[in-house]
């Protein structure tokens, strides 16, 4: 896969996941008003990492995802339908899909493992997403019991995203 192509991923992802915590955000203003900021935080958080994506593309003149928009429409709606279920959901979501940009990241860094300047850009990220991950799962708990159905959720959610992602 060409570094344009993973670059392209990782910033339709990253518009996706500032959907999901402004989708967090519409439902805590209401319900878990104590945790707005660290949901803001963790949404200019990732509309800033959409944003060094976006600028690595430009510099390479390499186009954006087609319909690059959608993810954050996408991530806006499961945001609002995983925070209706309330903050261990949110928790549980957060926990899982930051777990697997960890992971995602961890596969980037080896493939472009010849451009040490994205390297450092990804590693200082995915510094700020396994925050995020610790944070999901401090919201989570122990013993939510929409664990599963949540994780299974989200997990389907990042895969679909990349999948996506990849094909346009």
């Amino acid at each position: 896969m060409s570094i344009e192509k993973e670059l392209r991923i990782m910033h339709a992802c990253e518009l996706g996941a500032a959907g999901v915590y402004r989708g967090h955000k519409c439902v805590a203003r209401y319900f878990f008003r104590a945790n707005l900021s660290n949901l803001d935080n963790m949404r200019f958080h990732e509309k800033d990492h959409a944003s060094i994506f976006r600028n690595l593309l430009k510099e390479r003149d390499a186009r954006l995802c087609f319909a690059h928009q959608l993810f954050f429409i996408g991530g806006l709606f499961y945001g609002v339908i995983i925070g209706l279920l309330g903050l261990k959901a949110i928790g549980t979501s957060t926990y899982t899909i930051e777990e697997i940009v960890n992971g995602e990241f961890e596969l980037a860094l080896i493939k472009l493992e010849s451009d040490s300047s994205i390297c450092t850009k990804i590693r200082a990220i995915q510094l700020e997403e396994q925050q995020h991950r610790d944070s999901g799962k401090e919201l989570a708990g122990n013993n939510y019991a929409l664990f599963g159905v949540v994780e299974r959720i989200a997990k389907t959610g990042a895969y679909t995203a990349k999948y996506l992602a990849s094909s346009l």
